[in-house]
């Protein structure tokens, strides 16, 4: 081999290394040679998780490998060049689902909860009547009423008549009102009836005065009543024991709704001359009170607890504000607000509103503000497990609203509902109950 062929040699390899060298480099930073144009550009890419997991994907129309399994929960789809992409999910049994991803150069879109909503649902046959007017719910346990009486029925039987009125978390006992106007409470584990009145009148609270009366959410052994003048508390295991917890001074009186958290009581005494709201909190445990120093313009028209120490506070107006307790510190969040819904651990919080339906996070900067259809008809909102999601209750239908929907493409009605019920959503089933417009109960069981 001659020097001058072994220059060659050596000067065509150090060129292709070189070339293939930058190439290699190239590639690995994402570059690709778009075919269509025959232009070199960044890509991106694309990573879905899908409820059910097993759902086919399609990337504008081209089905793509669910990659999902034991190792890896979602499918990336990499190698996209930028631009917008559509993607759709779709699962025998569920609504298809389907989304635009705006795909960036080096960037991958998340779409890490896409939820599909089922299209069928199961009918729950727990009564002999066929048709239900309203129900409760807890762990797959249904205490309904009857449609056409006032029949009050568990598994399949008329235990009562009258309007359920309160129910402890577990649904073991509850409180109705009859025909007379007694409060009864029924003990479903013992099947026991005990007519409350007589203790109600003994601290001075008829039917007509109270204004509410409910089994306290963490204690079901007590019933806490709230009249304009008092508070009490109820021992159900001795109904001689009676905590007298709060009582209205002259020109003042005790305002509903009554908050209840693990440990606290909150309520609002309204001063009628000054026209404001006294915020009271009372410590369950301790038996004192631990705070009164906020007072507020107006009448209070919502009182709910955000977590085990801030108070979530709606004035007359709309007005909303957050009170954290420990610190005596009152801050506004919202205008127009009709309602709210905090998370279960606090961290979020949800505004049913005039106009639209707002989002606000406590711990991040995430921020959500949807204009939906009629937003005014909306009777309530409800959260999903995800704490993405949300059930938005109209009189005649419910529907999911995804937080990453910002265009409302997925703004699916899961059923229609009969007037005047109200949909239930069982985190602990993921699993939504509804009563249908043939007043049959009905439930949508939801991917895990």
């Amino acid at each position: 081999m001659t020097l001058r062929t072994r220059k060659v040699l050596f000067y065509g390899l150090v060129a292709l290394f070189l070339v293939v060298g930058t190439g290699v480099v190239l590639y690995a930073q994402g570059w690709r040679l778009d075919l269509s144009t025959f232009k070199a550009e960044k890509v991106g890419a694309i990573y879905i998780r899908s409820y059910p997991d097993d759902a086919a994907i399609f990337i504008d129309g081209k089905s793509i490998q669910n990659k999902s399994g034991f190792l890896s929960p979602g499918t990336f789809i990499s190698n996209l060049f930028p631009k917008s992409y559509t993607v759709t999910l779709k699962e025998q049994g569920y609504d298809a689902w389907s989304e635009n991803a705006l795909v960036a150069p080096s960037m991958v879109v998340q779409m890490k909860y896409a939820v599909l909503v089922p299209s069928n649902a199961t009918s729950v046959a727990i009564i002999a009547s066929p048709t239900v007017q309203s129900f409760f719910e807890a762990g797959g346990n249904i205490i309904a009423t009857n449609a056409s009486s006032s029949a009050i029925l568990w598994r399949g039987k008329k235990i009562a008549a009258g309007a359920i009125i309160s129910h402890s978390t577990d649904l073991k006992n509850f409180i109705y009102q009859d025909a007379a106007g007694s409060y009864i409470l029924y003990d479903l584990t013992e099947a026991t009836t005990t007519n409350l009145t007589p203790v109600l009148k003994s601290i001075g609270a008829t039917t007509k005065m109270i204004t509410s009366i409910t089994i306290d959410p963490y204690d079901a052994t007590r019933v806490i009543v709230q009249t304009p003048q008092n508070i009490s508390a109820i021992d159900l295991s001795n109904s001689d024991d009676i905590i007298d917890i709060a009582n209205a001074t002259r020109g003042q009186r005790l305002q509903p709704p009554l908050a209840i958290s693990q440990s606290l009581f909150a309520w609002t005494q309204f001063n009628i001359a000054s026209d404001t709201s006294q915020v009271v909190i009372y410590d369950k445990f301790a038996g004192n009170i631990t705070d009164n120093s906020l007072v507020i313009t107006g009448a209070i028209k919502e009182l709910k607890w955000i977590d085990g120490g801030t108070l979530g506070i709606v004035e007359a107006n709309g007005e909303l504000y957050r009170y954290n307790v420990g610190a005596e510190q009152l801050a506004k969040i919202a205008d127009d607000v009709r309602d709210f819904y905090p998370t279960n651990d606090g961290t979020e919080l949800a505004t049913l509103e005039d106009n639209s339906v707002e989002i606000f996070s406590f711990t991040t900067t995430d921020y959500y503000r949807f204009n939906l259809p009629n937003v005014a008809a909306a009777q309530s909102l409800a959260w999903y497990k995800d704490d993405t999601h949300l059930f938005v209750s109209y009189p005649d239908h419910v529907s999911l609203l995804d937080l990453a929907d910002l265009s409302l493409r997925n703004f699916i009605t899961v059923s229609a509902v009969s007037q005047g019920s109200a949909p239930f959503y069982d985190v602990s089933q993921n699993a939504l109950y509804v009563v249908d417009q043939g007043q049959k109960l009905i439930r949508f069981d939801f991917p895990s």
